[in-house]
């Protein structure tokens, strides 16, 4: 079979998986994105390849996997701009009190248990490819992984669930928003001393990105107000190829496409529906449903759980108790400090657990960059498949279907 077709029969593959996948874990009342990994941990080396054959190595040689690295790059390029674009800027700053205090406690105490689980791991972790990965950079990473919230999984959950319009809704949509923030500039930080060779490369690539920064905000920002208000032609014609030409250039300064995307996203103007930029949003989402499973499909082929040793499943019960325990007391005890009630309490610290998509996003870029092996990497996919997983079961022993959704602030 010639490459083009081999590339075309995996496409197909992929996508029957994803929706496969995605469609079963939807009637066991879970989030689509979820089974997608589910479909590709099902593609990988832990199911399709530990087949007599390894028919898994077959179907996706490794030339064709960097051909679908690509698709599924642009896939996540696009779903990272409108993961930024949903980010509802004027809720953070409403909610700023309540929300910052969630937010605050829901990353200190996962982020300090990561840095805490990184001394033991790193010995076991600490070469990845032939080239040694420093400790500082390598507890940093564990740290953003434990503390982050899948702010899109989170809100589809809370919608799901009835609870999206109410402040508890609110309260932790904000705070997972928050989070999601703090953990992609500490993802930035921590790439930008793994790619820099000195002190003063670290120091070019971080001036690099705030000057970026500083253009999206002075320069981008009004650029896209003024073309939500002119005619809907241009505003779909520039938009993409603006975020194309963002994420590369984050890519050029030495972080990662996602975060040039995730900034044009962040500075859309808001309400879509308002503009001529709702025709665009409209265009955007089949595309993003093409393209998007074939990322999470092969980051969910990573996973190896064959490959793992004894020891890791040790590793895997201190990693998932760090992640889980650090979140809910975390986010438990933010809560209690802005005088949330006790049950809804315990409903935040169950929804700040949420991990999923974008959790796997943080680790495929930690991988790539060099910064986890394929073993920790199977681990904290895992550690974020089964958190997500326990979410809404959780949610329902908290707060069952039948129970009216109310306010949960005391004052």
């Amino acid at each position: 079979m010639s490459s083009t077709g081999r590339i075309l029969l995996d496409v197909a593959v992929i996508l029957a998986a994803a929706y496969a996948g995605g469609l079963l874990f939807e009637r066991l009342g879970q989030p689509r994105v979820v089974g997608e990994i589910a479909a590709g941990v099902a593609l990988g080396p832990t199911l399709l390849g530990a087949l007599p054959g390894d028919p898994s190595s077959a179907l996706f040689p490794a030339d064709a996997r960097s051909a679908l690295q690509l698709i599924g790059q642009l896939g996540l390029v696009l779903f990272m701009f409108t993961v930024g674009w949903d980010l509802d800027l004027g809720l953070m700053r409403r909610r700023g009190r309540a929300a910052a205090a969630v937010s605050f406690t829901s990353i200190a105490l996962p982020f300090a248990f990561g840095l805490a689980l990184a001394v033991h791991l790193h010995p076991a972790h600490d070469e990845v490819g032939g080239t040694d990965v420093a400790f500082w950079p390598f507890a940093l990473f564990i740290g953003a992984s434990l503390s982050l919230t899948a702010f899109p999984v989170l809100a589809r959950i809370l919608q799901e669930k009835e609870l999206a319009a109410t402040r508890l809704g609110a309260l932790v949509l904000t705070a997972a928003a928050v989070d999601d923030v703090v953990g992609w500039s500490v993802l930035a930080v921590v790439l930008a001393v793994v790619a820099s060779s000195d002190v003063w490369e670290y120091v070019r690539i971080l001036v690099g990105a705030l000057l970026f920064v500083g253009v999206i905000v002075v320069v981008v920002r009004p650029v896209l107000r003024r073309l939500a208000r002119s005619r809907p032609g241009p505003a779909e014609a520039l938009v993409v190829p603006l975020v194309l030409l963002s994420a590369s250039a984050t890519d050029a300064i030495g972080i990662h496409a996602v975060f040039g995307a995730f900034l044009i996203g962040a500075a859309m103007p808001r309400p879509v529906g308002a503009s001529g930029l709702a025709r665009l949003r409209r265009q955007l989402s089949p595309a993003v449903g093409l393209l998007a499973p074939v990322y999470f499909v092969l980051s969910g082929m990573a996973v190896d759980v064959p490959g793992l040793r004894a020891g890791d499943l040790a590793d895997f019960g201190l990693i998932l108790l760090a992640a889980c325990a650090g979140k809910f007391l975390g986010a438990f005890a933010g809560a209690r400090a802005v005088r949330v009630s006790l049950r809804d309490s315990a409903a935040v610290g169950v929804l700040m657990n949420t991990r999923g998509l974008i959790e796997i996003v943080l680790l495929t870029v930690g991988r790539d960059a060099g910064l986890i092996d394929d073993r920790l990497f199977t681990l904290l996919a895992l550690m974020a498949i089964v958190t997500t997983l326990a979410t809404s079961p959780l949610l329902r022993r908290i707060r069952p279907p039948a129970r009216r959704p109310r306010s949960v602030l005391v004052s």
